[in-house]
């Protein structure tokens, strides 16, 4: 069954074959991420896992894949290769994604911020089990992003106190 545009209910199915209804957030965020990112496709690797599946590669029974509100995948770019980890995260993180998990070319996506799930956020690198406080932020610019307005603040002036020190005491200080 036709989901968006670009997505298809079969392509979340378990692997047992398993196919509950998706998270209509999650595939909308998909959608969105697809468009951004001007794609050519975006390959779902994983979606919807029962216990027993998820169990088998590495999951657990209660992971966001056996809540139908969770997808690996893979983005193609419209030339045909591939996007990296850290791109598709950085997209995910400006799209709303609260789950991000970055694999070899391949991303881990989640709705945990916006439906019930034990934990609201996490981003992550599943390639070495790093877990990231802050931001997948680069500032890269995508194929399907709208301009940015320019900014119109003026940077506020900075000054910087340069002193050096000989033997515990200031011989030189200069507010640069």
């Amino acid at each position: 069954m036709k989901l968006t545009e670009h997505f298809d209910s079969t392509e979340f199915k378990c692997n047992c074959g398993a196919n509950p209804p998706m998270s209509a957030l999650l595939v909308n965020r998909l959608e969105e991420l697809h468009k951004y990112m001007g794609a050519k496709a975006v390959i779902i690797n994983s979606g919807y896992r029962c216990p027993n599946c998820s169990v088998k590669v590495g999951g657990s029974r209660t992971d966001a894949h056996t809540k139908a509100m969770a997808a690996d995948i893979m983005v193609k770019k419209q030339d045909g290769s591939w996007y990296t980890a850290e791109d598709i995260a950085e997209v995910a993180e400006r799209i709303g994604f609260g789950g991000i998990g970055m694999m070899n070319n391949a991303c881990h996506l989640d709705t945990r911020d916006s439906e019930p799930y034990a934990n609201n956020h996490w981003f992550g690198d599943e390639r070495d089990g790093r877990n990231f406080i802050e931001t997948f932020q680069r500032g890269t610019v995508f194929p399907g992003e709208a301009p940015k307005e320019p900014a119109s603040v003026e940077p506020a002036p900075q000054s910087h106190v340069l002193q050096v020190y000989l033997d515990g005491e200031i011989i030189f200080e200069k507010i640069i």
